[in-house]
This record gives structure tokens, sequence and C-alpha cells, in this order.
């Protein structure tokens, strides 16, 4: 098998985790308001509900340059493999560091929010 059918494989195999997984099926059925088990819905509900979008934004994160560079630098030696790749990703980088900060972040009610909890 081809290296690049190695990958695509490699991160079908994580998006399909996701989208059977705990909190997947959890938001599912929270939505249908009762249990989910149903392979198709939970994958139509993943989808649907920009599961499969974030998923490519965080796994294109994961295999980018600069993740590969920190999980080099991690493991001092050149990281190009996805399995690692992803694993340091998931792992070691904050959820919110590669996200662009909300217009709520961005305001000064943030701040002011947090001096009355002081």
């Amino acid at each position: 098998m081809a290296l690049e059918g190695i990958v695509m494989e490699f991160r079908l195999w994580l998006q399909l985790a996701e989208a059977f997984g705990p909190i997947n099926r959890w938001f599912c059925s929270e939505a249908f308001g009762q249990e989910i088990n149903d392979p198709d819905l939970l994958l139509t509900y993943y989808i649907k509900s920009g599961g499969a979008a974030d998923f490519a934004r965080r796994y294109d994160q994961a295999m980018g340059r600069e993740n590969r560079w920190f999980c080099s630098q991690f493991y001092d030696r050149d990281v190009r493999d996805p399995q690692t790749l992803w694993e340091y990703y998931t792992t070691h980088v904050p959820v919110r560091i590669w996200e662009k900060k909300t217009e709520y972040e961005q305001s000064d009610q943030a701040f002011a929010e947090l001096s009355i909890a002081c």
C-alpha cells in the first residue's frame, strides 16, 4: 500500500473514532433526547453538527509545519509520522492555542468581567 493510502487510512480511522466515540454519542443523544447508538445516525450528526469540519481543521494543524517543528523539538528528532504528530498535538497543544480569538475575547468586556470577579 502506498504511503498516501496508509496516511488516509489513519486519518479515516481517527475521524470515525471521534464520530462513534463517547463525546459525539453524548451530543447526538442530547440532540435527539434519547440514547443514540445507530452508526449511521451518529455519523450523520457528526457531519451536520460541524464535527467533520472541526476534525479536518485540527488534523491539518496537527500535520502542519508548526506542529511538526514543536513535535520534533519535543522528541529531539525529525518527526513526520502522522500518528506521532497527532498524539503530540492532542496531548501537548492546548485546545485554544490554534484558534483565533473570539469577538468576546478581543473586546474589553472580557477584562471588565475579570476585574469584577477580583
